[in-house]
C-alpha cells in the first residue's frame, strides 16, 4: 500500500469536504480516492471519515490521523525542497521591497553583484517606506529597518543599520551640540518615515533615552530631509547608510554628543512563513549578508546576521 499517497488523499479529502472536489485537485477519479481512504481505515482497523449524502466529515481518529498527517506530509515537502534547493542555480524573477534610502545606498549595489553572478535572474526592487503586502505584491522578500508590524512572515535579523547625527560644517560653526539635552532648542529636521520622529532615541549607559526635539522642515522622505541638511537649515538623524557619501564628500559632519551615541536599528529580512526558501531568495540572502560583512560597514550597515 502506498501509505504517504493514501495519507495525503485523506488529507485533501478532509480539507476539502468532499471526494469529488479532492479528486479533481489530486487528478484522480472519486472512486480510486475512495478507496484509497478505506484501504487506510482497513489497514488501520477504525473509521476515519464519516460519509453520509451531503459530503463527509472526520471521526475523533480522523482528526488524530489527519492533525498527524499534515505534519508529517509538510516534512516530506519540505525535506524534498532543501534537497532540491542545494543544486538549484535560481532562476525566474526575484521581487524585493525596501524603504527607498537603503534600496539606492544599499540594496542596489548588491543587486549588481547577484545579477552578474547569476545571469538567469531578473529583479524587480520597488522602494516604499511602509510595508508593503507580500502576498498582494506577490513579493518574495521585503527588508525592513527597525520596528515590524505583526506579521505572519518569518523574519529574520540580516544586520544592523547605526544612526548618525549630523548636519551641515555651516550649520555646526554656529550651533553644535554637545550634549541631548541641547537638541531641544535646535532646529531638528524631522524625517518622517522613523517611528517616533518627534523623538529622537540615543544610547547612554547602555540605556535607550529619547530625546523631544522640534523643527521647522519634516517630510517622509529621508532623501528630502537629508538635502534640507546639506543646505544648512538643521540637524539629521538618520541610518548612516543613507549619508555615507555626503559626509565623505564633507557636505555634512557628523556631531558626537558627550552623553550619548547614536542607536542602531536592526536590518530585517522577511520572507514568506515556508520553513524552506526558493533558491532565488536563498541565495540573494547569503549574497546580501557577505556584502555586509565583507564591506566592514563601508556602506553604512553592519553586523553579522543573527539567526
Amino acid at each position: 500500500m502506498d501509505k504517504i499517497g493514501h495519507m495525503r488523499a485523506l488529507v485533501t479529502v478532509a480539507r476539502l469536504g468532499s471526494f469529488s472536489a479532492a479528486a479533481k485537485e489530486l487528478e484522480v477519479t472519486p472512486g480510486m480516492l475512495s478507496k484509497q481512504v478505506k484501504s487506510l481505515e482497513l489497514s488501520l482497523d477504525v473509521r476515519l471519515l464519516q460519509r453520509t449524502t451531503r459530503g463527509v466529515s472526520l471521526t475523533d481518529a480522523g482528526e488524530l490521523y489527519v492533525d498527524q498527517a499534515v505534519d508529517i506530509l509538510q516534512r516530506i515537502e519540505e525535506t524534498e525542497m532543501a534537497v532540491t534547493a542545494l543544486n538549484a542555480a535560481p532562476r525566474g524573477v526575484l521581487r524585493v521591497s525596501c524603504p527607498p534610502s537603503f534600496g539606492t545606498q544599499v540594496l542596489t549595489p548588491i543587486i549588481a553583484v547577484f545579477a552578474r553572478d547569476n545571469p538567469g535572474m531578473r529583479i524587480e526592487l520597488g522602494l516604499q517606506d511602509s510595508e508593503p503586502d507580500m502576498v498582494a505584491a506577490r513579493l518574495d522578500l521585503i527588508f525592513r529597518i527597525g520596528a515590524l508590524r505583526d506579521s505572519s512572515l518569518v523574519s529574520r535579523q540580516v544586520g544592523a543599520a547605526p544612526y548618525v547625527l549630523c548636519a551641515a560644517p555651516g550649520f555646526l560653526a554656529e550651533a553644535a551640540p554637545r550634549r541631548v539635552a541641547d537638541l531641544a532648542g535646535l532646529n531638528c529636521l524631522l524625517d518622517e518615515s522613523m517611528d517616533g520622529y518627534q523623538q529622537w532615541s540615543f544610547i547612554a549607559g547602555g540605556t535607550l533615552v529619547a530625546q523631544p526635539v522640534k523643527g521647522n522642515f519634516a517630510s517622509p522622505l529621508t532623501a528630502a530631509v537629508i538635502e534640507a541638511a546639506v543646505a544648512g537649515l538643521g540637524l539629521a538623524y538618520v541610518p548612516r547608510y543613507a549619508v555615507v557619501d555626503e559626509l565623505a564628500r564633507g557636505e555634512l559632519g557628523e556631531v558626537h554628543l558627550e552623553d550619548a551615541a547614536p542607536m542602531s536599528l536592526p536590518v530585517t529580512a522577511l520572507y514568506s512563513s515556508r520553513r524552506f526558501m526558493a533558491a532565488k531568495t536563498r541565495i540573494f540572502l547569503e549574497c546580501f549578508i557577505e556584502h555586509v560583512d565583507g564591506q566592514a560597514g563601508s556602506h553604512g550597515v553592519t553586523g553579522r546576521a543573527v539567526q
